[in-house]
């Protein structure tokens, strides 16, 4: 035992001193500063304001703010991506122990025997592995990053929530425009159909008439219907996507104007910035240079130290002998550099970059077609604007009036009604389709389209 301690001894030095040489001969890695995005919330201000409260889930009423807070806490998609940051948390805990292993502990006993004398010996030995090259503050750093990686992911799904919800609400304002108009109709056409029955028993008219008053007024309930299957089925849709507990109650809230696009320019370049999907790729390249870093700083030699005491037997009448030793060993960087380690980390550096340039192109494109859509759907609303739909209530006031005082027959009035009640129903859906190019949009840019062009919505 005495001769392999003092062998270890002797070549301590000369060991060191290689091991010293080899492992700075490695050429020293660079030291990357690693500094993760600002979280979504620091540069897009969501719409539902901070002071605004999230509403109580017996509430009568909803306005959009107050959904959207709701949403953001309570979305399953949103909980679902924040549950997911807790292995990131996990992984945080374990790099801020700053000590690589545990201590390893050996305790060794047996006997010598010399000259037929036999005595027991052992020893106790103590060993820690140490790092040297600032590998914890290394590892800390990329744990960090990939914290803040898992941040950026769940302020995409925060982002794709909000824009899911305010694209779902402006909908069903809409359609409840849809379903006044078509109780409109289905009132218009019951008036129609009293005055087919009291002409026919007047015998002013014949009971044929009734069969197309009849008619029209099922074919006015049956968009009614049609209004009322599409409002519950967005509720329902809604109520899933913010996680609302039961029906959504009562939504306030007014139908933007229709404005046509902003500058092409000056969304690309609010996009650049803001958009949680390029964000996201941002902390993945950042967490790509800190595990870099660290594999670098992985490639270094660890030192180990250790202390033993051994009690030693000695021959005949000679006493025993208490052996102190303290020990240093390095490890000799010569076959295994942490190639893999290094290699891998410069792949994912790579593909990280890749994959924020080819984000960034896709994106681009999306938001050129983006803002041609959404021109043409503005245009088309124009159109139906500038037509009969505004003055449609006045212009089924009329037809009543000019059926009951004999100025058209049934067969005129049920055609001119059906034509109304199709280009209000055109009507409605260019608006849904220029709402449906907003939230487009919208989910491109990152923020409200027109919040820095003047205009609002």
């Amino acid at each position: 035992m005495r001769s392999r301690l003092f062998t270890r001894i002797l070549s301590l030095p000369t060991t060191i001193a290689c091991s010293i040489s080899l492992a700075f001969g490695c050429g020293a890695p660079q030291t990357v500063a690693v500094t993760p995005p600002q979280p979504l919330d620091e540069i897009v201000q969501f719409r539902p304001a901070p002071d605004i409260d999230a509403p109580a889930v017996d509430s009568a009423e909803l306005t959009l703010d107050q959904l959207l807070t709701f949403a953001d806490a309570h979305a399953p998609a949103v909980l679902a991506a924040r549950a997911q940051t807790r292995v990131a948390d996990a992984e945080l805990v374990g790099a801020q122990i700053r000590v690589p292993e545990n201590p390893e502990v050996t305790v060794a006993g047996g006997g010598r025997s010399v000259g037929g004398h036999t005595g027991f010996e052992f020893e106790v030995a103590v060993e820690q592995r140490l790092e040297v090259f600032r590998e914890p503050t290394f590892r800390l750093a990329e744990a960090e990053a990939q914290r803040a990686l898992a941040e950026a992911v769940v302020d995409e799904v925060r982002w794709a929530v909000h824009v899911e919800v305010h694209r779902l609400f402006v909908d069903l304002l809409v359609i409840e425009e849809r379903r006044q108009q078509a109780a409109g109709f289905v009132e218009f056409a019951e008036s129609l159909l009293l005055i087919a029955e009291r002409q026919v028993e007047a015998g002013e008219a014949a009971p044929l008439i009734l069969l197309v008053a009849r008619a029209d007024v099922e074919q006015a309930r049956e968009a009614q219907i049609s209004a009322n299957e599409t409002d519950a089925a967005l509720r329902s849709r809604l109520a899933a996507v913010a996680g609302w507990p039961g029906a959504i109650p009562e939504l306030v809230g007014t139908v933007p104007e229709v404005v046509r696009a902003p500058g092409l320019d000056g969304l690309t370049e609010t996009m650049l910035v803001r958009h949680p999907t390029l964000r996201r790729h941002d902390a993945a390249i950042a967490a790509a240079r800190a595990n870099l870093a660290l594999q670098d700083r992985e490639a270094r030699p660890e030192p180990l130290v250790g202390l033993s005491y051994g009690r030693e037997a000695a021959p005949g009448p000679e006493p025993e002998a208490n052996v102190w030793m303290f020990s240093v060993g390095v490890p000799l960087p010569i076959w295994r550099t942490n190639q893999a380690g290094r290699a891998r980390a410069e792949a994912e550096l790579d593909a990280a970059g890749t994959d924020l340039s080819a984000a960034e192109r896709t994106l681009r494109g999306e938001l050129e077609q983006a803002v041609i859509a959404l021109d043409a759907a503005a245009d088309r609303v124009a159109l139906y604007e500038s037509g009969v739909v505004p003055n449609l209530e006045a212009n089924l006031e009329l037809l009543r009036r000019a059926y009951e005082l004999g100025e058209v027959d049934i067969h005129v009035l049920s055609q001119t009604r059906e034509r109304l009640l199709e280009a209000t129903a055109a009507f409605v859906d260019a608006r849904i389709v220029y709402f449906e190019s907003v939230a487009v949009l919208e989910g491109l840019v990152g923020d409200d389209p027109w919040l820095n062009d003047g205009s609002g919505q």
